[in-house]
């Protein structure tokens, strides 16, 4: 199962809350993965899941808010015939669904489809949280964290795609949206935001396993970091190591490493016999031992005679 699918799983067994928030989250249901038919002159409305928990719940939700048992069928989807699906019909009291879920409104003796969200089913956090849930369960994925950070709803329109964008950023998420192939996405990216999101709908599981790939990703990373470090510097002190050695060399077959004070002839002594030595350990060889700071010096002014021997030959 994928995690998407056990963050649904999940979500569906959280129990009912107060009766505002059940109609919240069966609103979302309805606006997401709910269609409309006229037969006859009859309104009828059918949501579509290939959850079979997010079916029940969805079943579960009607019978607790309007006493009515939607009819239950399954089958292949039509675009995707591996995708099972179940679908869930209610014809009576369908309107009354529609017009309590914010889709329809009456207006000058007619009806009217409205595209967002009705904002009095919103009101309380209890409520909105309800709401992203019941999104969530008929739109949204959610892709495994071990292979990246990325939530998202795909809906049918972009006022509600407006309006789910702005209700997740009343919980200071960060989320985004873009058009996609004829639909419109919301969508969070960010690790944190996505933990953040699921804690706002109640998938404290998810939460958890999604923080230990988190940690174990962060320590990973860390461990990275440090040994990158690590083989930078021990490359820049080869490097450096070389260099000096060259110098030093050059300075011994020219005969003038001779006359150099002893402080310096012991340094380029030390640094022969020892190539691989770090700074610091290189003055605790000296006699007696001396800083990191007097080694680098010493160093350095026997690249710098080092230098001027090559100018003075010619060769740069």
């Amino acid at each position: 199962m994928s995690f998407s699918s056990e963050t649904r799983e999940e979500l569906c067994r959280l129990p009912f809350g107060e009766e505002c928030c059940v109609r919240a989250e069966l609103a979302a249901l309805i606006h997401v993965a709910g269609t409309i038919t006229l037969s006859g002159g009859e309104m009828a409305l059918r949501i579509a899941t290939e959850s079979a928990s997010c079916a029940r719940r969805v079943f579960r939700l009607f019978k607790r808010v309007y006493g009515i048992a939607p009819q239950v069928a399954s089958g292949q989807k039509r675009r995707l015939k591996k995708n099972h699906a179940y679908y869930l019909t209610v014809t009576k009291g369908a309107r009354e669904a529609l017009e309590d879920a914010g889709l329809l409104s009456k207006k000058g003796g007619g009806l009217v489809f409205n595209r967002g969200i009705d904002r009095e089913l919103v009101r309380r956090d209890c409520c909105r949280r309800a709401y992203i849930r019941g999104a969530f369960l008929g739109a949204g994925s959610l892709t495994t964290p071990e292979k990246g950070y990325h939530l998202e709803f795909v809906l049918s329109t972009e006022e509600f795609a407006r309006d789910l964008m702005a209700l997740i950023n009343s919980f200071s998420l960060g989320a985004k949206n873009l058009a996609r192939k004829g639909s419109y996405v919301v969508y969070l990216k960010e690790g944190e935001s996505i933990s953040s999101l699921l804690v706002v709908i109640g998938a404290m599981n998810s939460v958890l396993a999604l923080e230990n790939v988190r940690v174990l990703k962060e320590m990973r990373n860390q461990v990275n970091r440090s040994v990158n470090c690590e083989t930078a510097n021990l490359a820049k002190t080869a490097f450096a190591a070389a260099r000096q050695i060259e110098a030093i060399t050059a300075l011994e077959s020219s005969g003038k490493l001779a006359k150099l004070s002893a402080p310096l002839r012991e340094m380029a002594a030390v640094r022969l016999d020892n190539p691989e030595a770090s700074l610091i350990e290189l003055g605790e060889m000296l006699d007696p031992p001396v800083g990191k700071s007097a080694v680098n010096h010493r160093l350095r002014r026997l690249e710098e005679m080092a230098q001027q021997l090559r100018q003075e030959k010619g060769d740069y």
